[in-house]
C-alpha cells in the first residue's frame, strides 16, 4: 500500500515540476538566448560526457527517485526528496510566475500541495 502512495505522491508532483521546468526554459531563453539554450539541450548528442552529462544525471536521479519507493529502507528519503522538490518548485514558480496568486493558478498548486503533505505525513507517521 505504501508503494502505491509513493507513486501517487510522485504523480501529484508532476504539474508543479512541469511548470517550473517550463518557466526555467523561458528564463534561460531570456537570459542566455536561443542558441545557448539550444546548444545545451542538444549537448548530449555531440558531447555526452562533457556538457551533456546533465541528461545522464537527470535520468539516473529520476530512476533512483522512482525506485526508492520499492525499498523500505530508502522510502523515507524518497518521501523527503518528493517534499523538498515540491517546495522548491513551488517557490520557483512563486518567484518567476507573475500571477501565481490568481484563483485559477492556485488550482495548479493543489495537487502538489496534497502530494507534499502526504509525503510529510508518511515520513512522520512511523515516528509517532
Amino acid at each position: 500500500m505504501i508503494i502505491v502512495l509513493y507513486m501517487v505522491c510522485l504523480l501529484l508532483l508532476l504539474p508543479v515540476v512541469a511548470l517550473s521546468a517550463f518557466l526555467l526554459l523561458i528564463d534561460s531563453l531570456v537570459n542566455f538566448g536561443f542558441w545557448e539554450v539550444f546548444k545545451l539541450l542538444f549537448a548530449p548528442i555531440y558531447d555526452p560526457f562533457g556538457k551533456g552529462a546533465w541528461i545522464f544525471v537527470l535520468f539516473v536521479s529520476m530512476i533512483g527517485l522512482g525506485s526508492a519507493g520499492f525499498f523500505p529502507g530508502s522510502r523515507p528519503y524518497g518521501f523527503g526528496a518528493i517534499a523538498l522538490i515540491g517546495v522548491v518548485c513551488a517557490g520557483y514558480i512563486a518567484k518567476s510566475y507573475p500571477h501565481h496568486l490568481d484563483p485559477s493558478s492556485l488550482l495548479l498548486f493543489v495537487p502538489s500541495f496534497v502530494g507534499v503533505a502526504l509525503s510529510v505525513y508518511l515520513i512522520v507517521k512511523p515516528l509517532r
